[in-house]
């Protein structure tokens, strides 16, 4: 088998955080390209500059992985001095990161101001950009996701209309009985805010962990976003969720690893994240989802983590095979047994197998019995009585 091309690192950068495994070579040129793109995704993610692009014939596959991945703004500044041929295909993702980012600080310093003395924080994309990312302001995101009480839900819908923002749910969706843990509203900006009065948006999965808005607000820190003051999760929650939402949503993108892994580096007592992963119920997530950031992009964790969030050896030995088998970076599509356990994880290795199978199997059933989805243009846009039910809806269910 030919050697692979090796990605050309700045000395004594590649050796920052030893002991970090590649991607495995797989005879075939097709999987030398896509295992020189792969290993090229890490070393951006991991915020490494001046790489060299594995070759001409590696650019289709460069820039749909760096825009599956969601770290094409990484990719671009990794590149853009040695490669700058292959850098300028990414031009456009990091142009996009940046307006983006510019955009959401300012909403946020809007909607702060609209809320005046009502508690919130902001979550995920901007908070994310801002303070735990390789390059600070393009991390790759498209809403802005905030969180309010839901006593204080009904309050901030009427000062958000009141001050001329939007609703963007249509009628339907508001009237859901399941009663979701977001709405969506767009500001002066045009951006999309998606409005929490829950970390966890599907009720059937508000049901499994237990994740107390009030407790969130009451450990709220301030943050600077670009120029403005903001409001975030302690550190402890922010890495509970970032850690929680990748496992439910797969963790097989690069950007989920980096924002744990940077998030993970702010970690001063890990005992309060234990503590705070169990309080959630969300132990195998956290410790599925720091165990696969470091070993993709060598993230330091206590050797004692999985100890500490109470999980047995076997779940340890199961997620590590499985991403042995099917390491992210390699990943090009969704569906995928990095994705199918990480949303399958429950405490223990044969309760995770289980429900992974049985998740399998409802995919597929779901696959042959999908039913059209409601054309948009037949869809009508949510009014004033539809947000009043919502508001009822979710006002009835904290007081059950």
């Amino acid at each position: 088998m030919r050697a692979v091309t090796p990605i050309a690192v700045p000395e004594g950068i590649a050796q920052r955080r030893p002991g970090v495994p590649v991607v495995r070579a797989i005879p075939g040129r097709a999987s030398r390209t896509q295992q020189a793109v792969s290993e090229l995704l890490v070393h951006s993610a991991r915020g490494e500059r001046n790489l060299t692009a594995p070759g001409s014939e590696a650019r289709s596959d460069l820039v749909q992985a760096a825009r599956y991945h969601r770290v094409a703004p990484l990719v671009h500044l990794a590149l853009r001095d040695r490669s700058p041929e292959d850098a300028a295909l990414l031009r456009v993702d990091r142009d996009h990161a940046m307006g983006i980012h510019i955009r959401a600080t300012i909403m946020l310093e809007q909607f702060g101001a609209v809320l005046d003395d009502i508690p919130w924080v902001t979550f995920k994309g901007p908070f994310l950009s801002e303070t735990a990312h390789p390059a600070q302001g393009l991390r790759t995101y498209h809403d802005i996701d905030t969180l309010v009480d839901p006593t204080d839900l009904r309050e901030v819908a009427h000062r958000l209309l009141d001050a001329g923002w939007k609703i963007a749910d249509f009628d339907d969706m508001l009237r859901n009985p399941q009663t979701p843990g977001e709405m969506h509203w767009v500001g002066p900006s045009g951006l999309l805010m998606d409005l929490h009065w829950s970390m966890i948006n599907m009720a059937v999965r508000r049901a499994r962990f237990a994740v107390p808005t009030p407790e969130l607000l009451g450990r709220r820190t301030p943050v600077m976003l670009g120029l403005n003051r903001a409001w975030a999760l302690s550190p402890a929650d922010a890495l509970v969720h970032v850690c929680l939402h990748a496992a439910l949503t797969g963790a097989n993108r690069l950007l989920l690893l980096v924002d744990a892994d940077r998030l993970a580096a702010q970690i001063e007592d890990w005992d309060e994240v234990a503590t705070r992963a169990r309080a959630w119920r969300a132990e195998p997530h956290v410790a599925l989802v720091l165990a696969r950031a470091k070993r993709v992009l060598g993230t330091p964790l206590p050797q004692d983590l999985d100890h500490r969030l109470g999980l047995s050896a076997p779940f340890g030995v199961l997620t590590a095979t499985v991403d042995r088998f099917a390491p992210v970076p390699r990943a090009r599509q969704e569906p995928g047994l990095a994705r199918l356990v990480a949303r399958a994880a429950q405490p223990g290795a044969a309760r995770t197998l289980v429900a992974a199978g049985r998740n399998a199997a409802v995919g597929v059933r779901e696959r042959t019995r999908r039913t059209p989805p409601i054309a948009r243009s037949a869809r009508v846009k949510a009014g004033e009585d539809a947000l009043n039910v919502y508001l009822d809806a979710v006002e009835s269910a904290v007081t059950a």
